[in-house]
């Protein structure tokens, strides 16, 4: 099985034309001409109104608020640690000069997230890079979409205890790179206070502070 097939294997989608696969993994290192910048500007455009127009349909908060959610859903750390908790990262056909550093850069790894979902709507439609997009970043929003439990907890903490610790810690992992799950626990001036799972960290962490929040809102 080549290097392209495992990873087709990995996002549960077989390309028609390799050769986008191909270019969409080739950062510009490896190659001056066949490389992914092109498909990542696409993909950037892509992502972006995918986002939107899940925040629109789904949530009744106003322009400034989905504006942040989105920016946060779509960061260079958000889509990094997508590509990296899945395995993707060691697909990623890299020049010497980042083979040098040891560890890709976080925002080469966000531009491949965007260039892979480029590649599979050139290779389909609209709606299976939606699809793809929902399933990766979408699909990890925890509890009601648009609300950030990780700020709330902290906003709520401040206000009645200003000098508090609060530590996410990953307490085991699980299951083949592409389909990992999580245990993460959240502690609370060194006590864990909260425990949860899930296919990301981001979204063990989202529930970890939510479970704590509301336990906290209830003894108020």
């Amino acid at each position: 099985m080549s290097n392209l097939e495992e990873f087709e294997k990995l996002i549960n989608y077989t390309f028609k034309d390799k050769s986008l696969l191909q270019t969409a993994l080739s950062h510009s290192s490896a190659s001056s001409s066949d490389n992914y910048e092109r498909m990542e500007f696409l993909g950037d455009g892509l992502l972006s109104i995918i986002v939107a127009e899940h925040l629109f349909l789904t949530t009744k908060d106003k322009v400034g608020k989905m504006s942040v959610f989105r920016s946060n859903l779509v960061s260079t750390d958000a889509l990094s640690q997508v590509v990296i908790e899945n395995g993707w990262d060691k697909y990623v056909v890299v020049g010497q000069s980042v083979l040098g550093t040891h560890t890709i850069a976080k925002n080469i790894l966000a531009d491949v997230f965007e260039s892979i979902t480029a590649a599979i709507y050139l290779d389909s439609n609209f709606e299976t890079a939606k699809s793809f997009v929902a399933k990766y970043i979408l699909n990890h929003v925890s509890g009601c979409v648009g609300v950030d439990y990780k700020t709330k907890l902290q906003e709520y903490l401040a206000k009645i205890n200003p000098d508090f610790t609060l530590k996410y810690e990953v307490l085991a992992s699980s299951g083949p790179s592409h389909d990992m799950r999580f245990s993460i626990g959240l502690k609370y001036n060194g006590e864990l206070v909260s425990q949860a799972e899930g296919s990301s960290k981001k979204s063990a962490e989202q529930q970890c502070a939510q479970m704590f929040l509301e336990k906290l809102t209830k003894m108020a």
